[in-house]
């Protein structure tokens, strides 16, 4: 067992002095950059008090190196300095710490295993957060008891989610994003998608007329993962807005696009004012002429918001949303609308979605522990009070999507996806798959080639209403039931 330093000892010995003078810190509301001056103040006097009392007992004072592992403690004591070698380590996914002596690490091969505590107390747990809080994100945030919840981007471009005051201990979980970078070939070597459905999510994002697509999932599945691999195929030349609530994607400091404007999502002060919502960016990015919107997390009034977007000409706009599967995702649209401040109908947002969305691709966590799309589902119109949908691609034996329907061949989907390259016959046969949906029988289509042109306008009326499709139909919602 390593010896323990002058300079380490000197911190333990110092330990609660510098902790209760943070706290009282915090308690005066001082500028997070005023908290660090004066604490790194309150270190510098213990160095002087510490060799002061050295040099009058005969004793050997602390050399600068050790002087520099003293100053070192006291800022990991302030930023997290515990996180470094947790997030530094490339099999980890999730860290959970439940109180400050309990660390759980998920790892990417589906084990759990403990870890060592990350602090001395729940007070030095607290006092960490609040730093990190206030200084390691995008924004200032608090986190006390009058805002006892965080969601947080860290420099790393992790995601920390933390609670204190409504838990019985404070709590948090980091989400630690592993691939950063990611492609649609990537993905495919991962197994997260097929060789069959590469093609089909290329031309997906590809000009002249890219899709408006929504990402599906739940939480831990994979989403912001498959939104990189999706966007990477997006032209540089193409200016990109990205809304979240915190910030993910990284986009242009991954080197995925550099055309990008990423918009953040900002709590009210201990005034109650300057909140900005969801809703807010997404009205807000509608007047920067941006090409396409992404938003990566819809979960209430923005939804209209996004649908407005995909209508008015920003082609290839994407969303990102929790649900168990795509049926319930257009439900829980229907529902998040109902929280806009226009108030729209439902029979108009199923409308609005039946019009300007294209495909829905769902992604889920296999048993395995790999991520994987199993089902894209193309909207094919509006009839009779219902979005009607057809499942291209739907979960085989083992969980993951195949090719299970051609698309309707006159639908705006295949006519956008032909506009950029894509042959369907490529795709080969359909093989059926059981859904547990009842879906008619569909005669073999045969194959068109490319046909690169104009696309389906959204001026136009709703598709094909009454045509016969090979498509189940969603059921009008009744907005009153939960999520």
């Amino acid at each position: 067992m390593s010896e323990t330093t002058p300079g380490v000892a000197l911190f333990q010995q110092s330990h609660e002095r510098l902790l209760q003078q943070f706290l009282e810190l915090e308690r005066q509301q001082l500028p997070p950059e005023v908290i660090d001056q004066q604490l790194m103040d309150v270190a510098q006097g213990i160095i002087q008090d510490h060799n002061t009392t050295a040099v009058i007992a005969g004793e050997p004072r602390l050399t600068v190196e050790e002087e520099r592992e003293f100053r070192s403690a006291v800022r990991g004591l302030m930023g997290g300095g515990a996180l470094v070698p947790l997030l530094e380590r490339e099999d980890v996914e999730n860290i959970h710490v439940l109180g400050h002596d309990k660390v759980i690490l998920s790892l990417a091969n589906g084990d759990r295993i403990m870890a060592p505590p990350l602090a001395a107390s729940e007070e030095e747990l607290v006092m960490m957060v609040r730093h990190l809080a206030a200084t390691a994100g995008h924004t200032s945030r608090r986190f006390d008891t009058a805002a006892p919840i965080l969601d947080l981007r860290l420099a790393s471009g992790h995601r920390l989610f933390a609670v204190t005051a409504v838990a019985e201990r404070t709590s948090m979980v980091i989400r630690r994003h592993r691939m950063l970078t990611s492609s649609l070939d990537k993905l495919e070597e991962l197994g997260t998608i097929t060789q069959q459905m590469k093609p089909v999510l290329r031309a997906a994002v590809r000009p002249p007329a890219p899709a408006n697509m929504l990402v599906v999932g739940g939480t831990g599945a994979g989403k912001t993962t498959l939104l990189r691999g999706l966007l990477s195929e997006v032209p540089q030349s193409d200016l990109v807005v990205t809304i979240e609530d915190t910030l993910e994607l990284h986009l242009r400091s991954s080197g995925l696009h550099d055309r990008t404007l990423a918009l953040e999502t900002r709590t009210s002060n201990t005034e109650g004012t300057g909140e900005i919502t969801m809703y807010d960016l997404c009205k807000a990015a509608l007047r920067m002429s941006p090409d396409r919107v992404i938003v990566g997390e819809v979960r209430g009034g923005e939804v209209m918001q996004l649908l407005q977007s995909m209508g008015i000409g920003n082609d290839g706009s994407i969303g990102t949303i929790h649900a168990g599967n795509t049926k319930a995702a257009i439900n829980k649209m229907l529902i998040y609308a109902q929280r806009s401040p226009d108030s729209p109908t439902p029979d108009s947002v199923l409308r609005e979605i039946a019009q300007v969305l294209h495909l829905l691709v769902y992604i889920k966590k296999l048993p395995d522990g790999r991520r994987a799309v199993t089902s894209i589902l193309e909207i094919t119109g509006f009839a009779n009070g219902e979005v009607q949908t057809s499942e291209v691609f739907a979960p085989g034996p083992n969980g993951v999507g195949v090719y299970a329907r051609r698309f309707d061949p006159d639908g705006e989907a295949l006519a956008r996806l032909e506009a950029a390259g894509f042959d369907p016959d490529e795709l080969g046969e359909p093989v059926p798959v059981e859904t547990g949906q009842p879906q008619p029988a569909q005669s073999p289509q045969p194959g068109r080639p490319p046909q690169p042109g104009p696309v389906p306008s959204h001026s136009q009326p709703p598709r094909h209403p009454g045509h016969p499709q090979p498509v189940h139909a969603l059921s009008r919602i009744d907005v009153s039931e939960p999520t």
